[in-house]
């Protein structure tokens, strides 16, 4: 019984804080009232939020009958989005991984689109390799402790899999430094 109280009592703070995070809204009533809206928008475009961003910030003053200067924030964040929006930060924000919300401006946009996705490619290649090297190592444990002769064998026949996985997983990696490399010697780019 105390079991099952417990289990309700953890339930019901889980749901509770995720609630509560759900509605966070991104400025409380002091900051909707005292913010820079240029400030701001410059945060938010070199974040490399879209522009529709904007609509966040009204739906949370709106919440305390507080106006959003669309314009100052639209001002600022032109500038914050053609800082975000260079080829050296598309590399790195793709080399990290991270989301790319389409918010970069047209004339802006191949470029940076170009260097996220080399970046991203090893990215996800490195994040490949890394994912394949750990189901080898949680096979070459149970090969370790397998007792049958049987288990044993059908564990050989699979880490001889995944190693030739483990080797594409390699190769993929390198296709990708390389085409980085590529990328930042014919663009001038710094290495980083």
């Amino acid at each position: 019984m105390i079991a099952g109280n417990f289990r309700l009592a953890a339930f019901g703070a889980a749901a509770a804080g995720l609630m509560a995070l759900s509605s966070c809204a991104t400025l409380n009533e002091q900051q909707c009232a005292t913010v820079s809206w240029v400030q701001l928008g410059q945060e938010d475009g070199a974040a490399g939020r879209p522009a529709s961003y904007v609509q966040q910030h009204e739906q949370a003053c709106s919440k305390h009958k507080l106006p959003v200067n669309r314009a100052e924030w639209q001002t600022g964040w032109d500038v914050g989005i053609r800082a975000y929006c260079t080829p050296a930060n598309g590399l790195s924000e793709g080399r990290e991984g991270r989301y790319y919300a389409n918010s970069c401006p047209a004339d802006l946009a191949a470029d940076f689109q170009t260097a996220y996705h080399i970046g991203k490619r090893l990215y996800d290649a490195r994040t490949e390799r890394t994912r394949v090297q750990n189901e080898l190592d949680a096979l070459l444990v149970k090969l370790k402790d397998a007792k049958k002769r049987e288990e044993q064998d059908a564990l050989r026949l699979e880490i001889d899999l995944k190693r030739s996985s483990l080797y594409s997983a390699d190769s993929r990696v390198r296709d990708a430094e390389r085409a980085l490399d590529f990328y930042i010697l014919s663009s001038n780019l710094p290495r980083g």
